[in-house]
């Protein structure tokens, strides 16, 4: 004989087979009308083929991060926790967009030792862009660990600014090096590369607007561009440190 439910129950097992919010979903679209009403509007504007499917997430945490990860496929990245749903409540993507940004704060640079071996190497071929001899020292020690000392301090007496390694590498193989003195100095164009959180912070971060989201997701991908172009240089470098790195610092000298 079937095990007999009650009604209300019944009627809690119809609603969510047919995808209805929990309760506490339906709690907070009420306490917080407005900004579930400016969610429903970005999810209509960004994202119009996946309304119902987000939407009918039971939970505001749910559908945020399932909005951010239809948002990166087809824009760019939202910050991580909105992927998570490590989020307390829509305001906190609707007051701004969320944005991960890719520029290289002082204490990041201050932990280039710890870079992969092809950032390590052209990053100390690179003029400093913090007045800080203590980074110096440690980045030539790491350096130490991948070429001859005899090479890094060949590589010592060169620090390119960002405007030399334009003019030296220009239309050459190399190129890569000058995109890469861009990014350390904050010098490429792109907000993406060219912004840390500290800056972003302590600015006003991007509002949602259709302008804001198409002219960041043009950046996007030309960041993209950027960081494959000095990734396959890493890339190649490493296939041979030693060999490689001197044959590019002895081009460089050469030029000089």
């Amino acid at each position: 004989m079937p095990k007999r439910i009650s009604p209300l129950m019944a009627l809690a097992q119809k609603l969510l087979l047919r995808g209805m919010p929990s309760l506490g979903s339906l709690i907070a679209q009420i306490s917080d009308a407005e900004n579930y009403a400016q969610f429903v509007n970005m999810v209509k504007t960004y994202l119009p083929e996946r309304e119902q499917e987000i939407l009918h997430e039971r939970t505001p945490m749910s559908q945020m991060a399932r909005f951010a990860s239809y948002f990166e496929d087809r824009y760019f990245p939202l910050e991580e926790p909105f992927k998570w749903g490590d989020i307390e409540g829509y305001s906190e993507i609707t007051c701004r967009i969320p944005v991960v940004v890719m520029g290289f704060s002082y204490d990041d640079y201050h932990e280039a030792y710890d870079w992969r071996p092809g950032a390590l190497l052209m990053t100390y071929l690179i003029e400093s862009p913090w007045v800080d001899e203590d980074i110096n020292v440690s980045l030539a020690e790491a350096c130490s660990d991948h070429v001859p000392d005899e090479l890094v301090e060949r590589a010592g007496r060169i620090r390119l600014s960002p405007e030399e390694a334009h003019r030296l590498l220009k239309g050459t193989k190399y190129k890569p090096l000058a995109l890469w003195a861009d990014r350390l100095h904050y010098n490429t164009g792109n907000f993406f590369l060219d912004t840390d959180y500290e800056m972003l912070w302590s600015s006003m971060p991007p509002e949602w607007s259709p302008e804001n989201v198409e002219e960041l997701t043009k950046q996007w991908k030309q960041a993209e561009v950027h960081e494959n172009k000095t990734g396959e240089f890493m890339g190649w470098l490493e296939e041979d440190l030693a060999g490689r790195f001197e044959e590019l610092v002895s081009f460089i000298e050469e030029r000089r």
